[in-house]
């Protein structure tokens, strides 16, 4: 029998991994052109072994985003590398391991557009409304993601659904809290059913759409 388990998040609580706050991070570290080390970065970071920041950041330099200007002595007598921004963008670079844009991700991002846009939408307008260039939402992808918002008290029930119509919301001013849009995350967790408790820290990830 599967085990359940009611695991509650202090709202609020920011998670301090993944590339939206690794992006946050080093535009921060590279405003107005100043330089900066990936030991900089992981200070402000959780991840233990740096492995996805190194990644994130070797995706920035491969896209041109990213420059290593020099290398520099550090505290055990090996050299590390200074870096720079060449490019700051607002909105997290969707970056391949190649340096090509990658639109993973994207999906949510056009969602959360359109509703800043429409005064009301169901979920077909929202699908069509979303859906651009060679992104396509789905109108499955649109229900689960004004779902989870609705959930997380961002939308508004403009018109309840009922065989034959479909529900409608709007997204509340009070929640149209900027241009990035909210992420869907999964988590992953240790049980130990010796101990009947979960161990080390949560680990998430975000939901592609």
């Amino acid at each position: 029998m599967p085990i359940q388990l009611e695991l509650r998040v202090t709202s609020g609580t920011p998670i301090y991994r993944g590339h939206d706050h690794y992006w946050s991070v080093l535009r921060d570290l590279g405003k107005d052109g100043r330089e900066f080390t990936l030991r900089e970065v992981a200070l402000r970071c959780n991840d233990r072994q740096d492995k996805c920041i190194k990644d994130y950041m070797r995706r920035l330099k491969a896209a041109d985003i990213l420059q290593s200007v020099r290398t520099e002595p550090n505290e055990t007598g090996t050299t590390r590398d200074v870096y720079r921004l060449l490019r700051r963008p607002v909105a997290t670079p969707q970056v391949n391991r190649d340096g090509s844009i990658g639109i993973q991700g994207l999906g949510q991002q056009y969602l959360w557009n359109a509703m800043r846009s429409l005064s009301a939408f169901d979920k077909h307008e929202l699908s069509v409304t979303a859906t651009a260039g060679d992104v396509t939402v789905t109108v499955t992808t649109a229900l689960s993601y004004c779902r989870a918002l609705e959930a997380a008290g961002y939308l508004q029930i403009v018109r309840p659904g009922r065989p034959g119509l479909t529900r409608m919301w709007r997204l509340k001013p009070s929640m149209n809290t900027g241009p990035q849009a909210p992420k869907i995350l999964t988590g992953k967790i240790v049980y130990d059913a010796n101990r009947q408790m979960t161990i080390g820290d949560m680990t998430v990830s975000e939901v592609a759409a």
